[in-house]
């Protein structure tokens, strides 16, 4: 299970980031974008995805980079 899945399908986790203020913005934020990134479409790399959410979500190419490598980790 990656950590996408398991914030998605456990709510008691999210509404624990959730009491901690402003990790839950950051909780919704990091879904949002791994969401965004998994509908565009397949035929554009992932570069350029990383571009296009850079722009939408004013943050550095780098940045989303992380967030889609961090959401598709495998939780053990």
């Amino acid at each position: 299970m990656n950590r996408y899945e398991l914030l998605k399908k456990n709510k008691s986790i999210t509404f624990q980031f959730v009491k901690n203020g402003i990790l839950s913005y950051i909780i919704l934020r990091d879904i949002e974008i791994f969401e965004s990134y998994n509908s565009i479409e397949d035929n554009i790399t992932k570069e350029l995805k990383y571009i296009i959410l850079a722009e939408q979500y004013e943050l550095s190419v780098k940045r989303i980079e992380q967030i889609i490598y961090n959401m598709q980790s495998v939780i053990t």
